[in-house]
């Protein structure tokens, strides 16, 4: 029986997955490492406009022109025990969720080891609480992402900003 891999849609975001497919479907073990989600795509890169609003002086629209459109490839981890305690992988899922839904931040943990700290791009709606990446990076916890959207950098620290659709009302 041949299965067809369709998208899944998480509320505006477009989750495929990518390497280890036909693995999983013929009953062989997939090589984890090289399975990934696709969140987003490269176009959808960029500032939207009520982030650019929100740049009201002209040192707000020089940090806004420093960043960088770029596409991360890891692991979907709660930023808080992976710093605190190094949890991640399949044995962490279930904690990682609970930590997430109770407000602790989303991350992705490159194979290089480095930790992109995982935001809603969109400034006003989620100042205002419109909108939402937490249920959909929730059900990706512990599993391989490849996201896309706009990057920044202050000295060790490094923001991944995704842009979303409003969450459920």
């Amino acid at each position: 029986m041949r299965r067809i891999m369709r998208p899944i849609v998480f509320v505006g975001l477009s989750v495929l997955p990518l390497a280890g497919c036909a693995e999983r479907f013929l009953g062989r073990q997939p090589d984890r490492s090289q399975m990934a989600f696709m969140i987003n795509s490269p176009t959808d890169a960029r500032w939207t406009a009520t982030t650019r609003e929100a740049a009201a002086t002209p040192a707000n629209r020089a940090v806004l022109d420093r960043a960088r459109p770029k596409t991360i490839t890891g692991e979907v981890v709660d930023v808080s025990c992976w710093l605190q305690l190094g949890k991640r992988g399949e044995a962490h899922v279930t904690c990682g969720q609970k930590c997430v839904r109770q407000g602790q931040p989303i991350g992705i943990l490159t194979d290089k080891g480095k930790l992109y700290l995982v935001l809603a791009e969109e400034h006003h709606p989620r100042r205002d609480g419109t909108i939402s990446i937490k249920e959909r990076f929730t059900e990706l916890m512990g599993k391989r992402v490849r996201v896309s959207g706009m990057v920044t950098k202050y000295d060790d620290y490094r923001a991944l900003f995704v842009q979303t659709l409003p969450a459920e009302q």
